[in-house]
């Protein structure tokens, strides 16, 4: 009787076994730029302090859903699609592009329509200058020429109908050079995120200054986590339970208080 009772545990041992399993790891690729309040700092190293919102949020997700372990690389943002496409990576937080589903799984209905709710985050940009401007913008017309001069940081553009507007464009590395720009005068507007979600919030760190954004946002994106196919078929249960995890999860007061700090 002895030595079947041990065969009996060692047999129930043995089937309890892969619920014991190592949880999944996951590889997170993400800009090596500061883009802040999504990504902070610069270059290959993941800061351990303040690493920005969106690794906070992923941080937290880790901590919260046992049967996955994320481990987090940089590199510049067209390496990660490739890497993602080569399966070398996992995942990455992306908007949704046109041939991005040749290669990633977006979170999506049994159509193909994108399931808005399981967006990480939704950011609206809006075009900022001081009252003169407002008061021009408001009242502009079509133009032969171009009429306002803007500064546009790495990682902002404008959307198709604003292409259309009388702008000279000038590009700068950084949204700070941007605002650097439009605070001496040098242009007459600039862009910034202006919403997470429904509420309102600015960037704009130069004190004393009238420049305020102008509503209604020129565009709104929605920032999805997604996967590469080879990972997502192989962990499609997992997958969608992290969906259902940011669903919940209220990622805008994460990325507000991100905002709040530099200001």
């Amino acid at each position: 009787m002895r030595i079947y009772r041990l065969i009996s545990l060692f047999c129930a041992f043995t089937f309890a076994a892969p619920a014991l399993a190592d949880p999944t790891n996951l590889v997170f690729c993400y800009e090596d730029k500061d883009v802040a309040p999504m990504f902070l700092g610069v270059g290959q190293e993941v800061p351990i302090d303040n690493p920005g919102a969106s690794i906070e949020i992923l941080k937290q997700l880790d901590a919260d859903i046992p049967n996955v372990t994320i481990s987090f690389v940089r590199k510049p943002w067209r390496r990660c699609l490739n890497d993602l496409e080569l399966n070398r990576v996992n995942a990455v937080i992306a908007s949704y592009r046109a041939g991005r589903e040749r290669f990633a799984v977006y979170p999506t209905n049994e159509k193909g329509v994108l399931l808005e709710r399981f967006a990480v985050s939704r950011f609206s940009s809006c075009l900022i200058g001081r009252a003169r401007f407002h008061k021009q913008w408001k009242t502009r017309q079509v133009f032969q020429n171009k009429a306002f001069t803007i500064a546009i940081p790495n990682g902002y553009g404008l959307n198709s109908a604003l292409k259309e507007e009388p702008f000279y464009i000038h590009n700068t590395f950084s949204k700070d050079k941007a605002f650097e720009l439009l605070d001496k005068g040098v242009v007459q507007a600039s862009v910034d995120l202006c919403q997470v979600d429904d509420l309102k919030v600015s960037s704009y760190q130069h004190k004393g200054s009238d420049v305020k954004p102008l509503y209604p946002p020129y565009e709104t994106t929605d920032g999805y986590l997604i996967f590469s196919k080879q990972f997502y078929q192989q962990n499609s249960q997992l997958s969608k339970e992290i969906w259902q995890w940011l669903a919940h999860f209220d990622s805008a007061e994460i990325y507000i208080k991100y905002l709040q700090a530099v200001e």
